[in-house]
């Protein structure tokens, strides 16, 4: 009987692992960092290549993961998991230009705040950039739950153009189709990376969808984003009724060159 119990969790292992699909992802240069990151800012999984990357069976954590490929004096790479195609991909990562500018952002409305954060009764929220996506980890400080309408959400360019923006679980393909909203119980967070809906593309090659960054940073012309200004709006609702309090406003404050390696 313990043979026959033993032989059976060994079977049911074995189907478990098959039921994983993996591909085969070779990069250039061959020691950059392959990060699998499952969802937000939160520490992933690490590989380097030729990486063998397993691909969730749960179509939801497949949706809210992506891969970022990275390397000093390369530009880093973000592909979104769920754009994988087949059961291999190469990629070759570009060098970082010579110049290279970082920007330091502050607050400005509706509260000024140097690191970024605002926290009322009703919320507390806490903005990180990244080169192409905006991490965002919104608490709920109320006794009742809070919506998150993303069909509804908003991010504002320095040329004040307006594009929706999109959570990084929703599929390439899936960019401009309905968004579903997202509640947060009474006393949760939500850890969240977005980008613009515009700055996700299909790059081709078999590359699948990529995320284009949120500003160009790699020439002279990144000082002109000195005091300049993007929004974002994100639209919340309790019991259905929209607190119209959540357009933030955040300036460039100042654009900084990189020095040189």
């Amino acid at each position: 009987m313990k043979k026959i119990a033993i032989l059976a969790f060994a079977l049911l292992a074995a189907t478990g692992c098959a039921s994983v699909r993996q591909f085969t992802l070779t990069v250039d240069p061959p020691d950059a960092k392959i990060d699998v990151i499952a969802s937000g800012n939160q520490p992933g999984t690490s590989y380097r290549s030729p990486a063998n990357i397993p691909i969730p069976a749960d179509p939801a954590k497949v949706a809210q993961s992506r891969i970022v490929i990275s390397r000093e004096n390369y530009k880093t790479m973000v592909l979104l998991l769920s754009s994988v195609q087949g059961d291999g991909l190469r990629i070759a990562l570009q060098k970082t230009p010579q110049t290279h500018y970082h920007l330091k952002y502050s607050l400005a409305t509706p509260v000024r705040s140097d690191d970024l954060t605002l926290r009322d009764k009703i919320l507390g929220i806490t903005i990180v950039f990244g080169d192409q996506h905006i991490d965002l980890k919104i608490d709920n400080l109320t006794r009742k739950p809070l919506t998150i309408l993303w069909d509804k959400s908003d991010y504002t360019d320095v040329m004040n153009q307006s594009h929706r923006l999109v959570p990084s679980g929703i599929k390439g393909e899936n960019r401009g189709n309905h968004v579903p909203p997202q509640t947060i119980p009474v006393g949760g967070s939500l850890q969240e990376s977005v980008m613009p809906e515009s700055s996700i593309t299909y790059s081709g090659g078999g590359k699948g969808y990529v995320v284009k960054p949120l500003f160009d940073l790699d020439s002279d012309s990144a000082l002109s984003l000195k005091d300049k200004t993007v929004s974002i709006f994100l639209p919340v609702t309790i019991d259905g009724a929209l607190i119209p309090n959540y357009n933030l406003s955040i300036k460039i404050d100042d654009v900084i060159k990189d020095k040189a390696p």
